[in-house]
């Protein structure tokens, strides 16, 4: 768009163009300061400044690759993403157009031409109508989608507020008037423009008789309502849901580099005036960024399996909830008129129904993780008030005393080994993996298979490995889940201090909850050490031909994803590969599988406390199991198992259906 020389025949145009981007930037910053950079520095560090380089290089590709939102394979679901990142990509484009036709040729109307030259500037001219018209219709596809043909995760209350359709609204304005001040343009300077699509319709505005003058005013109001519009964006971004724009590029670069399901340590309980979090300044400076992060697309309350089985938890209004408190925060006029977040913008049910498999954190396309918040707010419940549900009191109570969450079993942790080739670290202190059992595994009598499916295949690969028997004890990954973080860093290092003791390097894991505490969550510690899941060193074990399946086994299997196992670690394939390894055995995906995999409704604590809404979470993967018309749903964590099993029963069709542990099977196949 080639500038007018001057606004209203008086003033220069480079004037008003640089004197008004400097007023609306300036009381854009302002803005932003005031309502977002400073409370999000009230918080506590977040320590996601480490490694800077490293994060601002991977960055790149969730800002300018836009990978988050088109993380889907599946393209005819995933359009929305498609055409957000249209939007995006022309957002950068027409930027950059701005910077060169506007600000450059403002002040030089040779520029443009000097630094594109005139091949150049067609060829960029070109690319921004192509651009123009496909914003205009992806703008036309995001009204039908949103309004008319409404998707599931764009029917809730924040995804309906007008600020969409003023943004839509304001991007269309733009395109429309960029194409009348080319159009009007050729006609009032009796010229071709760099723009084919202003050139087409110039010329018919021309041959239909439009005058000189007509076009001189048309052209120039264009122009300048363009500019008006681009300013306007500026002033309106800070104080909308759009501010994301400038939230979302900080939280990639302060993404989370660690596993997705680590979660922050408390490493200041003798001095900290409250554990936990339940005003603004007591969530780190990320939590409260990610509320300025939320784009409000409701992706990840679409997924999150509390919600879809009717519970009350959202984690797009619990992000959103966050955001309302800093705005109450901001506007109180003391520290003390600073109401609590729990109950005024989240609800303590909410709060608890988090199951903490990262399904919102998968999807989310700018980098946030919701669920995070409420964990430190279940330390503030559990740790300052308490209030904690029952079923969550006694299994805390029972790893207090007794060093493992389960009520009512008459079994100890010798009991599972009883006549099995197995020894004890104390006995075998040479051994070159700590084979980890967990609680569930130990003390719950179907559990208990799986340890000694494992015994046998180890033996068989003649692994050198050991126990602890007597003296393990839980790892406290239920008691940090359910917000007790003192009692988690006490029984978390009790084990530290008797692996180093027996110098343990490598550790053996059947129960993905142990795996990801001891590999991801032990190192805040000081417990660093090699820790596996027994999928992967059996994968390598099949590679490597030192154990093989030989007898075949005749089921169609699911299998069921662990969250902690596959989201939040990464592990999908090593699994799936020991399924492949059996004879006769045929694997079935379920429909939600890996990245998109439904949680089985044990996480978060939950195998230990009733969950509420109007359907069970392992009824519904129950339900999705049962979809495939698989005889077996293969597991490989025993929290995975045990919510299976009793959705099977539940289904009324345990004769017909099988819950197994791979490690159940391939032991079977070993003969």
């Amino acid at each position: 768009m080639v500038p007018p020389g001057e606004f209203l025949g008086i003033v220069p145009s480079w004037i008003v163009v640089y004197l008004s981007t400097l007023i609306c930037f300036g009381v854009a910053t302002a803005i932003l300061y005031i309502r977002m950079f400073k409370p999000i520095l009230s918080g506590k560090p977040s320590g996601r400044l480490d490694q800077l380089p490293k994060r601002i290089i991977g960055s790149i590709p969730y800002i300018l690759g836009q990978k988050k939102v088109l993380q889907s394979t599946d393209v005819a679901r995933d359009r929305a993403g498609i055409a957000h990142a249209i939007i995006f990509w022309g957002f950068l484009s027409f930027s950059l157009s701005y910077l060169i036709f506007i600000y450059g040729d403002s002040i030089n109307n040779q520029f443009s031409t000097s630094l594109l030259t005139e091949t150049g500037i067609k060829i960029f001219g070109a690319y921004l109508d192509i651009l123009s018209l496909s914003l205009l219709a992806v703008i036309l596809l995001a009204v039908l989608r949103r309004w008319v043909f409404t998707a599931n995760r764009l029917r809730f209350d924040l995804t309906q507020k007008s600020e969409a359709a003023i943004i839509l609204a304001l991007i269309a304005l733009l395109m429309i008037t960029t194409i009348l001040a080319e159009a009007f343009y050729v006609v009032a300077a009796n010229t071709h423009s760099h723009s084919f699509v202003g050139n087409i319709l110039g010329d018919w505005l021309t041959n239909i008789g439009i005058t000189d003058s007509s076009a001189t005013y048309i052209y120039e109001t264009s122009w300048w309502i363009h500019l008006a519009i681009i300013l306007g964006f500026s002033v309106y971004i800070p104080i909308s849901k759009h501010v994301h724009l400038v939230g979302a590029p900080i939280a990639f670069v302060t993404r989370q580099l660690e596993a997705k399901g680590t979660l922050t340590t408390i490493t200041d309980f003798e001095e900290a005036e409250s554990f936990g979090a339940s005003r603004m300044k007591d969530f780190n400076q990320k939590q409260l960024l990610d509320a300025f992060a939320c784009a409000v697309c409701g992706r990840c309350t679409d997924v999150c399996p509390a919600n879809l089985t009717g519970k009350m938890l959202s984690p797009m209004h619990i992000v959103q909830g966050m955001r309302y408190h800093i705005a109450d925060a901001t506007s109180a006029e003391s520290e003390a008129e600073i109401p609590s977040v729990i109950g005024s913008r989240i609800e303590k049910e909410a709060v608890w129904d988090c199951l903490t498999c990262g399904a919102c954190t998968e999807v989310c396309p700018v980098g946030n993780e919701p669920f995070h918040p409420l964990i430190d707010i279940r330390r503030y419940m559990v740790m300052e008030e308490p209030d904690i549900p029952e079923g969550a009191q006694g299994a805390l109570l029972n790893l207090e005393q007794r060093g493992h969450p389960w009520s009512g079993t008459t079994f100890t942790r010798e009991s599972w080994y009883e006549g099995l080739d197995v020894q004890t670290f104390s006995e075998n202190p040479e051994a070159e993996y700590l084979l980890w059992v967990g609680c569930t595994n130990a003390l719950e009598q179907r559990s208990q298979s799986i340890p000694r499916a494992m015994v046998g295949i180890l033996n068989r690969a003649k692994v050198n490995f050991a126990i602890l028997g007597p003296e393990e004890t839980c790892t406290g990954d239920p008691a940090r889940r359910m917000g007790n973080e003192y009692l988690y860093q006490m029984l978390a290092m009790q084990n530290i201090e008797t692996f180093n003791r027996y110098g343990i390097k490598k550790i053996l894991t059947s129960c993905p909850h142990c795996f990801n505490n001891i590999k991801n969550e032990y190192p805040h510690l000081g417990g660093s050490f090699e820790v596996l899941h027994y999928s992967e060193l059996i994968s390598d074990l099949i590679q490597q031909e030192i154990i093989k399946p030989i007898v075949e086994i005749d089921t169609k299997l699911a299998y069921h994803d662990s969250c902690y196992l596959g989201r939040q670690n990464g592990i999908y394939d090593a699994p799936r590969n020991v399924a492949k390894s059996i004879p006769g055995l045929e694997l079935i995906e379920m429909e939600k599988c890996r990245g998109n995999g439904f949680c089985c409704g044990a996480g978060g604590g939950h195998m230990w406390f009733e969950e509420g809404g109007s359907e069970r979470v392992n009824h519904a993967r129950t339900d999705q199991f049962l979809e495939t018309n698989a005889d077996t749903v293969g597991v490989s964590c025993p929290f995975c198992m045990q919510m299976m099993e009793e959705g099977v029963e539940s289904k009324g069709v345990s004769d017909s259906r099988k819950v197994k542990d791979l490690v159940e099977l391939l032991e079977e196949s070993l003969g």
